[in-house]
């Protein structure tokens, strides 16, 4: 890979330059929120919430779910997340995470909710840099050929 890397033209580093400006801030701030969702679920309180009801708005329906937060009593909240169908009944059993401390701050807990966001970002922030180190590899190996 470092022999790749040295023997790159000023063509090829300007592609993996470009590249990596524009990808490299994507995928230092996903791997940021990989880091902080995974410290989240390791050190979050999970309890057993229900949902009362899905309140439709502009942005679409939101969970309105009750749990009891051990020690703090019942709480109620809106989850953030929403989604464009409706996604939870009345009356549906649901995990919630919260921060130790904080029930305030619960969220409905399932996998999709929590990684989509991160996976995302991380994602747009690799497919820059993949795509121009293969830019790079086979500008140069063309390059290469057209000279042989």
């Amino acid at each position: 890979m470092v022999k790749f890397f040295r023997s790159l033209s000023s063509r090829g580093l300007f592609i993996l330059a470009v590249s990596s400006l524009a990808g490299a801030p994507l995928t230092a701030l996903g791997l940021y929120q990989v880091f902080r969702t995974s410290r989240e679920i390791a050190t979050g309180v999970r309890v057993q919430g229900v949902v009362l009801r899905t309140e439709l708005t502009d942005g679409g329906y939101f969970p309105l779910i009750r749990f009891e937060a051990p020690g703090q009593g019942i709480m109620r909240f809106t989850d953030r997340s929403g989604s464009y169908q409706q996604e939870f009944q009345e009356g549906q059993p649901v995990e919630v995470l919260y921060p130790q401390y904080e029930p305030e701050k619960a969220r409905v807990f399932t996998p999709l909710r929590f990684w989509f966001a991160p996976l995302v970002m991380t994602s747009a922030g690799v497919l820059p840099l993949l795509l121009g180190v293969l830019t790079a590899w086979f500008t140069e190996r063309k390059n290469r050929g057209s000279k042989g």
